[in-house]
């Protein structure tokens, strides 16, 4: 989807639906693997569903600016760092942005509303920045998790081994 078509669809108020697959947005897949995501299949099923709807022009201040609304909607296949079982986290998220080149010192100070450059963005790094923020920094279950499992980076004592000879007697 082109700039000039997100300006269109913020004047016109129009909407634009879809699905974007993992494929689309290689730095979530990327922030994914490095947070211990690794089954392909699983990889390769995650799917985002979006919505990109033209919003009524607001004011700030005394500028008037097009306004979009960004919906995703997904299910990330997170990973618990404490004892490695999946923990997928369900993604519902509602964003709301005014376009303009330079943002006026009201935006600025609003926190509901982000402002976007109108010749910086795509349709997939808009969704994919906003899924990267909304990972946790360290994905763990709330409660206490399950039964721990070894890491593979555990390695048996190497002296357990001295326990086992026998002294000679001289």
């Amino acid at each position: 989807m082109s700039n000039a078509r997100f300006l269109e669809l913020a004047r016109q108020q129009k909407k634009s639906e879809g699905v974007l697959g993992l494929a689309a947005l290689p730095r979530l897949e990327e922030a994914l693997r490095e947070l211990g995501v690794s089954n392909e299949r699983i990889l390769a099923e995650v799917s985002v569903a979006y919505g990109l709807q033209g919003l009524p022009a607001r004011y700030f201040g005394e500028v008037q600016l097009p306004m979009l609304s960004l919906t995703v909607h997904t299910s990330l296949p997170l990973v618990c760092q404490r004892c490695f079982t999946p923990m997928p986290q369900a993604v519902d998220a509602r964003f709301e942005y005014a376009i303009c080149d330079e943002p006026p010192e009201a935006l600025l100070e609003d926190d509901e509303i982000d402002w976007l450059e109108p010749g910086e963005f795509s349709l997939e790094s808009l969704v994919e920045d906003e899924l990267l923020m909304a990972l946790p920094i360290s994905v763990m279950h709330e409660e206490a998790c399950g039964e721990l499992q070894k890491t593979a980076g555990e390695k048996p004592n190497p002296f357990a081994v001295l326990k086992n000879l026998k002294l000679a007697d001289k």
